[in-house]
């Protein structure tokens, strides 16, 4: 009974820990932010400005699923366990903000957080604003876990995931039919459910590129390119197939402008659906055939 009491005492001892990474985490958002600093400070009225509750709590997420990755190993004792959790928590928040910060200067580098979301109410960035949060979170959980602790390690994948993923939201321009600055100013939720999708399916690409046993670094480096080599081969097939079996029309009207490029006019909600579902079903399909196919000794060996 008494190791009952112990171990209960212990997880309140530990909730609360959590509760005040959180808050160091607060402070941390702030300095990498400081336009949010009004939002995080001043008593919050979720219905007040719906994007920038979307905006907050997509944040709040992406620090939950990070932690799902993290252990407290009390064999070593309590102390250590906690030192150990605070060191990796406050590096993987600090990874966290920073991730997000250069992928909306690559993505929204035209776009302000203050201009978009307390004074316009944009809501189609606030989703935008979320996915990067949440497919962030997602890449970073996953690196962590192949990290196995060591900090070097995590810093060496957590660059070339920046990369990975800074490359993979340049490709929208070309994936995408849509005007992506022009339909965010007319803040069209078309195209933030399309980026949604896009982003997500690349997200979990990426993450099932990363997600293996890291035993040497060159080597480690070349499985994942050769990875999401196989994927760009195959991504395609799923896209067209899909289009095919279900008798998918593009039905987006575009005219040549003056200056000879190809416009297109207010963008149904249904569109950005259309492009964001294809996608993303195409990428999840993907992963089945890049990473849920085990030869074992389907080759022999002689």
């Amino acid at each position: 009974m008494n190791e009952l009491f112990d171990k209960l005492i212990l997880r309140i001892v530990l909730t609360v820990f959590i509760c005040l990474i959180l808050l160091i985490y607060k402070y941390a958002h702030v300095l990498l932010y400081p336009s949010s600093r009004q939002q995080l400070f001043k008593r919050f009225y979720p219905s007040k400005n719906s994007p920038d509750t979307l905006h907050l709590f997509s944040r709040l997420l992406g620090i939950g699923i990070l932690f799902t990755e993290f252990r407290f190993f009390m064999a070593e004792g309590f102390w250590f366990a906690l030192l150990d959790f605070f060191i990796q928590a406050i590096a993987a928040c600090f990874l966290y903000l920073l991730s997000i910060y250069i992928q909306e200067s690559i993505v929204l580098y035209n776009f302000e957080y203050q201009d978009e979301i307390p004074k316009r109410k944009n809501f189609a960035y606030a989703m935008i604003c979320s996915t990067h949060a949440i497919a962030v979170a997602y890449v970073l959980k996953t690196i962590i876990a192949v990290s196995d602790s060591s900090l070097i390690i995590l810093a060496f994948l957590w660059l070339l995931s920046m990369v990975l993923m800074g490359f993979a939201n340049k490709t929208f321009a070309i994936m995408s039919k849509l005007s992506f600055n022009r339909l965010l100013v007319q803040k069209s939720m078309a195209l933030a459910i399309s980026y949604l999708g896009f982003t997500w399916g690349w997200t979990m690409l990426i993450a099932g590129s990363l997600n293996h046993e890291l035993n040497d670094i060159k080597w480690y480096g070349i499985q994942v390119i050769l990875k999401l080599i196989l994927s760009l081969i195959i991504l395609p097939v799923f896209i067209k197939g899909i289009k095919i079996i279900f008798k998918m029309q593009d039905d987006l009207v575009q005219i040549e402008s003056i200056d000879g490029k190809m416009e297109h006019d207010e963008v149904e909600f249904g569109y950005g659906v259309f492009e964001g579902a294809v996608y993303f079903t195409a990428a999840f399909l993907t992963t089945v055939i890049t990473g849920n196919i085990v030869f074992g000794d389907f080759y022999p060996i002689f």
